[in-house]
């Protein structure tokens, strides 16, 4: 009790002398507390003390730029009267990061990065996957009472005038500091930066918190390249053969598979029984190789990104999700645009909420005519944890292949094999899955329960295979894993030796020549399509043509940057796509008649789920789906005449309307 007491005294103590020294001589307050400050988030960041101290004597240099960031934050503090609240602020704001970076590290290995903050809303509509509700509960509290002590302490606190030219001229001191040691390992290490951004938690672990941090709030979109001009491009271009389609254009199919991953490849284990023999029969049969992805243990969206545009994200800003950046705004070239030019119709499905990583806007840009989402599904059902068993996803991309007379492109995305993994005994699910992997108890249960998930989408898989077999169509499948699973995996436990790649395979009905070999993820379309016979698009035929040359890479960030952030030379000078009018769903909602009796308003029409949300002259109602396919909603009163009532699909997180049909008239 004593030692606890004298703790605490300690404690207080030294933030009254850090109190008493800020109101004497700010500056070097600022300085002590801005180390400390770096200290404690790195001790978060990488769960290590013993890491932390390697890093400030092993990086010098990083620490140092480190702290002139974190500093830099605070010096601004001194232009305000009240400065003392606007620093504890700051210094909440730090630390704050710090814990949840730290508690992301326990269930994605990907660190905290600016990019999150865009993904925020996506990340409220999954936290509960990942966090008890008590601990969610517990954390609104603490965020309630937190709000409460800044409105207290801001009432509360000291205002004093300013000394704005020495306060000044402190920031300006800070910020050239900041400046002088961040160039400083800038230039000269172009390539040693290139090989840290590649892998974002090793540039975290080599660079620091606040530096990976500033990092990715400026560093946004694509570098123009030092030669880039119009000459450059067509220098590019007329090294390109014109392109070509194919005799036979088959039904595609992509499917991104979440998480999927052989966990054969993992060092020490045994299994009894193999969770994946569908996959692993077309492996033996079929094209197959590793496919190296942006991404490991999330990050789902990046890899979707690299493989329908043909671009590569090491180009972009470190962390950066383009699909919530550029794409927000900008159309592009992407598979889906190149197969559509021949004549083919594009579908994307996904077994989860439309509006996550903004799909609902940014598949209108990659050129998808229909996107059937979660909320267009019915018979949908749930594995333990919550996610949509991914069988569901086999009528959609069934019925989109049969929505149009000519050819079809279908890019699928599952969602089964999400985390986070379920790590305690009661997963009656992995019960009959014996698995020896560790001496960390819940991971190895953590790792059973994945397994199990893993064993029903390779299910999911033969269904598929066993339905485009039994259809009269040539088609071509393209199955693939978007990350390795969020299990605390190195490198070096694994037998390939790279947590960045994953596995594809390519099945076809057409008898198509074997044809094995690694890839990249951006390079996977291109070579998808010439082994059908087509060459058609700008990086298509760039990939096809260009890809091993010495210069492939540096003529490939030009072509990313020209499409996207430059004057569209290989264009002709504009860009010739435009978001596309995308349907959500196949198949149209549409409401068809109404009734009103005992205060239930009840609507027909036709492809209403449980996600379908009827609304009286834009008034959203309490609504469930009835046995018999139809809509209803308690309603004291009948609609007024000519009264307007539509469906709206509301989004799974219930915070978007994703469409909403055309008005029935009330009479």
């Amino acid at each position: 009790m004593q030692t606890e007491m004298k703790k605490e005294n300690f404690a207080v103590r030294a933030a009254r002398r850090l109190a008493g020294l800020y109101g004497r001589m700010p500056a070097r307050a600022s300085a002590v507390l801005a180390a400390a400050l770096v200290l404690a988030v790195e001790v978060l960041s990488r769960h290590s003390v013993v890491s932390t101290v390697l890093f400030v004597f092993c990086h010098p240099v990083h620490f140092l730029t480190n702290w002139a960031i974190v500093l830099l934050t605070l010096a601004v503090c001194l232009l305000f009267k009240r400065r003392r609240f606007l620093l504890a602020l700051v210094t909440g704001l730090w630390l704050a990061m710090g814990l949840v970076d730290f508690v992301m590290g326990f269930f994605r290995i990907t660190p905290l990065g600016t990019a999150d903050l865009l993904l925020l809303p996506s990340v409220f509509s999954i936290i509960g996957v990942y966090v008890d509700t008590w601990l969610i509960v517990l954390l609104a509290l603490a965020l309630l009472a937190g709000l409460g002590w800044l409105v207290a302490a801001f009432i509360r606190s000291e205002k004093r005038q300013p000394d704005y030219r020495r306060a000044g001229a402190f920031v300006l001191a800070c910020a050239a500091l900041t400046a002088a040691l961040y160039t400083s390992t800038v230039w000269g290490h172009e390539d040693e930066r290139a090989e840290a951004y590649a892998n974002l938690i090793d540039a975290y672990d080599h660079y620091g918190f606040a530096y990976c941090f500033w990092t990715g709030a400026f560093d946004r979109g694509i570098d123009e390249p030092e030669v880039y001009s119009e000459r450059a491009v067509e220098r590019i271009l007329d090294r390109l053969e014109p392109g070509a389609e194919p005799a036979e254009k088959p039904d595609i199919v992509m499917v991104q598979l979440e998480s999927f991953f052989d966990v054969r490849y993992l060092d020490d284990v045994e299994l009894e029984e193999d969770p994946i023999p569908v996959f692993r029969a077309l492996k033996e049969d079929y094209s197959t190789g590793f496919l190296t992805v942006p991404s490991m243990g999330a990050g789902t969206a990046n890899t979707e990104f690299e493989v329908l545009s043909g671009m590569s994200l090491d180009y972009f800003g470190m962390g950066e999700y383009p699909y919530m950046t550029v794409l927000q705004e900008e159309a592009c070239e992407t598979v889906a645009r190149d197969l559509k030019a021949m004549g083919y119709g594009a579908h994307a499905v996904h077994n989860y909420a439309g509006n996550f990583y903004s799909r609902n806007s940014v598949f209108a840009q990659l050129g998808f005519d229909t996107f059937t989402s979660l909320e267009y599904m019915n018979g949908v059902e749930y594995n333990p944890i919550g996610w949509a068993r991914d069988e569901v996803l086999l009528e959609p991309i069934l019925q989109a292949l049969d929505s149009g007379d000519g050819p079809q492109f279908v890019f699928a995305i599952t969602v089964q094999c999400h985390g986070k993994y379920q790590r305690g005994e009661d997963s009656p699910e992995a019960e009959d899955l014996a698995v020896d992997w560790t001496d960390d108890e819940e991971e190895e249960n953590a790792l059973a329960y994945y397994l199990s998930q893993l064993r029903e989408t390779d299910a999911f898989v033969g269904q598929l295979v066993q339905a485009l077999e039994r259809r009269d169509r040539p088609a071509v499948l393209v199955l693939y894993g978007d990350h390795l699973p969020n299990f605390d995996i190195g490198s070096e436990q694994l037998k390939n030796g790279d947590i960045f790649q994953t596995e594809y395979v390519i099945w076809d009905n057409m008898g198509l020549e074997r044809a094995d070999g690694d890839l990249y993820a951006y390079q996977l379309s291109a070579g998808v399509l010439e082994r059908i016979g087509a060459s058609v698009g700008v990086i298509c035929r760039y990939h096809q043509q260009m890809a091993g040359r010495k210069d492939y890479g540096a003529g490939l960030q030009m072509l990313e940057y020209d499409m996207l952030y430059g004057d569209y030379y290989c264009y002709g000078g504009s860009n010739p796509y435009a978001a596309v009018p995308l349907r959500m769903g196949l198949e149209p909602v549409r409401v068809t008649g109404a009734a009103w009796a005992g205060g239930v308003l009840t609507a027909q029409g036709e492809n209403f789920t449980d996600w379908s949300r009827l609304a009286v002259d834009g008034e959203e109602l309490d609504t469930v789906l009835a046995a018999d396919g139809s809509l209803q909603a308690e309603l004291e009163e009948p609609p007024e005449s000519d009264a307007q009532i539509t469906v709206r699909q509301r989004s799974a997180d219930k915070t978007v309307i994703l469409s909403e049909t055309e008005p029935y008239i009330w009479e």
